[in-house]
């Protein structure tokens, strides 16, 4: 796998509490809301978005959880588009951190190259609830 070239980072935050849909030995499911502000860099340079996503978690007691997420979001000239992810997460050092792969949906012109990339995006949080993240997405080359 070779990561192309950045193309937004920037922070994020969780918009209010989870709900939990099932608890059981296997671990947690969960749904949650998240929003966050994108600079634009590389090919996307130009092209700063705010981003606001849901999803659905499932968390293992001590290892490996994964996430489905889907996001809509919006340049400042008004282009919009669409989101599917998909993530694995992981705890390091107290603090979880997560991997996923976006797919993008525009039918803006402006914009249409985002359709053609996937896209791995790197989340770090900033506390053990994540709460607050930083995000960095990279073109999958």
């Amino acid at each position: 796998m070779v990561l192309g070239e950045k193309l937004w980072e920037g922070k994020g935050k969780t918009d209010g509490p989870g709900f939990i849909k099932y608890v059981g030995m296997e671990g947690v499911a969960s749904t949650y809301s998240w929003s966050a502000q994108l600079k634009g860099m590389g090919r996307a340079k130009g092209v700063d978005i705010n981003i606001h996503a849901t999803g659905k978690s499932w968390m293992v007691p001590k290892g490996v959880g994964k996430a489905k997420d889907q996001a809509v979001f919006m340049t400042a000239s008004g282009d919009m588009g669409a989101v599917k992810g998909f993530a694995l997460s992981k705890m390091v050092q107290n603090k979880p951190s997560a991997v996923s792969l976006w797919h993008f949906m525009t039918s803006s012109e402006k914009l249409s190259w985002m359709n053609d990339i996937i896209a791995v995006v790197s989340y770090e949080s900033v506390d053990p609830r994540w709460m607050e993240l930083n995000l960095t997405v990279y073109e999958w080359k």
